[in-house]
């Protein structure tokens, strides 16, 4: 079966938000910098908002996730009642001030190997490792979803959700693999949010195979710089037919890294 489809409608989630978030930096969008230090920060909200500002003025970062648990076959074209996702990896480099993105899913259970590249608002996408390019802009991507992309939108519809008290994180002081080696732990309920904004980009059956799912989010942000470390995100179903794990790694702050157009013609 393919899973070409609701494959590039996740991938184009990932983009329209990764890119929104990248977009934000030089533009001077997001939380507005603060002048007290990160690590004498004290209200779990501001954290949030830092952290992700934090990304925002990164020059670059290293993003390595899993996936694991289950999803409605349906969602990925598969006629199963049920499909695992254990073992499905994303690595993703990110240049937010010069916006430029390259990233890599793989999936054994789903035989995916797809890469995808940003400079501004150009995406380009393969399905194979030795498979050609496809080119498409991150405007179409968001019409096609109607699904608005505008940076300054998604950056501020952030920060009004995590204001809000049903949403409020609550906070612990954990060991971590961030450089000062303590974080902060910031959980909250994203409620629903999240999969009705998956289910935007994916294509129509698929999108109506997927049930309401919550989401819990859990942030590990380095107590010293509010640096982001780790993002787990546990997405759950009443039915139990959705059934996710994602856990997403930061590394290599503001090492050099290369990102380039794919070769044309490639």
């Amino acid at each position: 079966m393919s899973v070409k489809g609701p494959l590039l409608g996740m991938a184009a989630l990932v983009v329209v938000v990764g890119c929104g978030v990248v977009i934000g930096g030089p533009l001077g969008v997001g939380p507005l910098a603060a002048t007290m230090p990160p690590d004498q920060v004290t209200d779990p909200r501001e954290m949030v908002s830092r952290s992700l500002q934090s990304v925002l003025d990164a020059s670059a970062l290293h993003v390595e996730a899993t996936v694991d648990g289950t999803v409605p076959g349906p969602v990925v074209d598969r006629p199963d009642g049920a499909v695992s996702l254990d073992g499905t990896t994303i690595t993703a480099d990110i240049k937010p001030r010069d916006l430029r993105t390259q990233a890599s899913v793989t999936s054994d259970p789903l035989e995916i190997d797809l890469d995808a590249v940003t400079v501004w608002g150009d995406v380009w996408s393969r399905t194979a490792a030795d498979g050609p390019w496809t080119k498409s802009s991150l405007g179409s991507l968001a019409a096609d979803a109607s699904f608005d992309a505008n940076p300054l939108t998604l950056v501020d519809r952030l920060r009004a959700y995590i204001s809000e008290s049903d949403h409020g994180p609550t906070t612990a002081d954990v060991a971590c693999a961030a450089p000062s080696g303590t974080c902060h732990r910031l959980v909250f309920d994203a409620g629903a949010d999240l999969s009705d904004l998956l289910a935007k980009v994916l294509p129509d059956a698929n999108a109506a195979a997927l049930p309401e799912v919550t989401t819990t989010v859990a942030l590990d942000t380095d107590a010293k710089t509010l640096r982001p470390a780790r993002l787990v995100l546990d997405m759950t179903s009443a039915n139990g037919s959705v059934d996710l794990h994602i856990v997403i790694d930061t590394s290599r702050w503001d090492e050099q890294v290369q990102i380039e157009e794919p070769p044309q013609g490639s």
